[in-house]
């Protein structure tokens, strides 16, 4: 029997990405002698696939965006063929009688599906087994809305490897996505409780590092691998055990790794970074939210600022590429000043480094944020969330309109942008930290926000990725006349002007001497032999040739500053 299983979205590419619990899904379906389907993708193609596959049964993964989407596509496929619909995913528990109603859907299933699942459509299609023993069952049966608790599985270790065969995308690779665990110990007030939530439950490292394995033997191009656990850092071994396996793993294949981390539990072993380094950590999450202590107490985030600022200064220092976070607008009120404070402090100490986004606080079914919002002080202006997206904030601050949560998160978005352009114009970034940036985007797909901003500088661009390419070395403070041999970075046919009548570059009129010395900086004479050719054409104003050398190496640093020039060394 064929069971479809989907992930739909116009919002977002879902093409792009793994979805890695559809296929453990599709494991334990076809372990229990289904058919397992994957599909990813708009969902109009959905329909197509369901014409084209005539499945026995489909299932939906619902998250915060698809309820509206599910809905009717759950109605226009009971319209193509009756078959049974199920819902999971983690929206599910905010999903209840009205919603079968309104889409027609058999079937919510909440909690681990993948040994609910297989029961419920054994139930159903075979006529196996009894519906009111499976766990995480919600329906309409006889006119009265029944529900069980949820499924919880303990033994991790047991699941079947994801089903990637599985996939209808005959042309997607993938592999990058992987689980340690699942759970997490802290409750968040803002976090979606998704049924198991704070119950951890971890999985053995020889099968982790197995599937890894596998996942590489099967996706030759695959460099770059997420580990999907809200809490991987929770326990110093585990971690050490990984990064011994991952050592052996990069010895054969170029293999760099994503993980989140709670700093109120890794401050006390920070020095386990410089191991999960070398092991190919590339990018680090952690949670902030906020810069007032108080808020993020109220978040119930367990941790101090101050030790968020000593770890993001220890990680930037120990050379890890990036380390991301996020600041939420919109959530209880702050102390005038207070987050972009620390977006600023957190810019200082690690530039180059850090990776700063925001984004407005949402209202899970379950959170204490949705059940109490007054004991935060906050308003929610859509409880059903199926107007809600992350472009507009449907949570505010009591006293506070929609309009004002929209202009601080602008606001807080200059704060970082300014930062960030104010080191990269006034050349605050290390270069080595601009390297990784660099690697990080062209060789592996990861791109920070640090490469954006640099990105979005064309002359900054074109000077670090000519560094990059190794075609040329920064200006050091002590230029060597007679072995160094500049270059531009630049086209000069692309840039420069003369439509004022003399030449102009990035807004700066240049002085015929400027103008001369740029055109010769072609990487094909040294400096000695620049400043020869020079002083005897403009050398006349200045009483010797050594005060003309000085004139001419504060130009070359004014041309290095803004990024017009590197050189190398002959």
């Amino acid at each position: 029997m064929k069971i479809l299983l989907s992930n739909v979205s116009k919002k977002y590419e879902t093409s792009a990405h793994d979805y890695l619990g559809l296929f453990y899904l599709a494991g334990a379906l076809e372990e229990a002698g289904f058919e397992p389907l994957v599909f990813h993708g708009k969902p109009e193609h959905l329909l197509e696939q369901v014409k084209k596959n005539q499945p026995d049964a489909v299932g939906f993964s619902c998250d915060f965006d698809n309820v509206q989407i599910i809905e009717d596509l759950s109605k226009k496929i009971k319209a193509i063929d009756n078959i049974p619909i199920v819902v999971g995913g983690p929206q599910s528990i905010g999903l209840g009688q009205k919603f079968l109603e309104d889409s027609q859907t058999d079937f919510i299933l909440r909690g681990e599906g993948e040994v609910s699942l297989p029961l419920l459509l054994k139930a159903v299609l075979k006529e196996e087994g009894d519906l009111s023993a499976i766990n995480g069952l919600a329906m309409i049966k006889d006119g009265i809305f029944r529900e069980t608790p949820p499924e919880i599985i303990s033994d991790l270790d047991a699941l079947p490897l994801p089903a990637y065969h599985a996939s209808l995308h005959i042309d997607h690779a993938y592999g990058k996505l992987i689980f340690t665990g699942r759970g997490c110990p802290y409750q968040c007030a803002y976090c979606a409780p998704s049924p198991g939530k704070h119950k951890v439950r971890l999985r053995s490292m020889p099968l982790v590092l197995e599937e890894i394995r596998l996942n590489l033997k099967n996706n030759p191009d695959l460099n770059y691998i997420i580990i999907m656990d809200d809490t991987f850092t929770l326990n110093r071994e585990r971690i050490e055990a990984f990064c011994q396996g991952m050592k052996e793993i990069r010895k054969d294949r170029d293999l760099v790794w994503y993980c989140e981390c709670h700093v109120g539990r890794i401050k006390d072993w920070m020095d386990i970074l410089p191991t999960m380094i070398e092991a190919g950590l590339i990018r680090l999450q952690i949670g902030i939210e906020s810069g007032d202590q108080k808020v993020v107490n109220q978040y119930n985030k367990h941790v101090q600022i101050d030790d968020i600022i000593e770890f993001v200064t220890y990680a930037a220092d120990c050379g890890l590429t990036q380390i991301a976070t996020n600041f939420i607008v919109g959530g209880p009120e702050e102390e005038e000043g207070a987050t972009a404070t620390l977006i600023k402090t957190l810019i200082n100490q690690a530039p180059g480094v850090i990776d700063i986004i925001t984004g407005f606080l949402r209202a899970y079914p379950g959170t204490p944020i949705f059940e109490n919002p007054e004991k935060f002080n906050l308003q929610l202006h859509d409880q059903s969330g199926r107007l809600s997206g992350d472009d507009y904030p449907f949570v505010t601050p009591l006293g506070y309109s929609q309009d004002q949560v929209m202009k601080n998160r602008q606001e807080l978005n200059k704060v970082i942008r300014q930062s960030m352009q104010h080191k990269i114009k006034n050349h605050e970034l290390k270069q080595n930290a601009v390297m990784k940036q660099f690697k990080a985007a062209l060789n592996y797909g990861i791109r920070s926000r640090w490469f954006e901003e640099i990105s979005a500088n064309p002359r900054a661009y074109e000077y670090y990725y000519v560094l990059y390419l190794n075609e040329g070395q920064a200006f050091e403070p002590a230029l060597d006349f007679t072995r160094d041999y500049p270059q531009r970075t630049f086209e000069l046919w692309r840039t420069m002007t003369f439509t004022e009548g003399f030449p102009k570059l990035d807004g700066m009129a240049l002085s015929p001497l400027e103008y001369e010395l740029l055109l010769r900086c072609a990487g094909k004479r040294s400096l000695a032999e620049l400043e020869t050719e020079l002083f005897l054409r403009f050398g006349g104003p200045y009483q010797n040739q050594a005060e003309f050398h000085e004139k001419l190496v504060d130009i070359l640093y004014q041309f290095n500053f803004k990024y017009w020039l590197t050189h190398f060394m002959i």
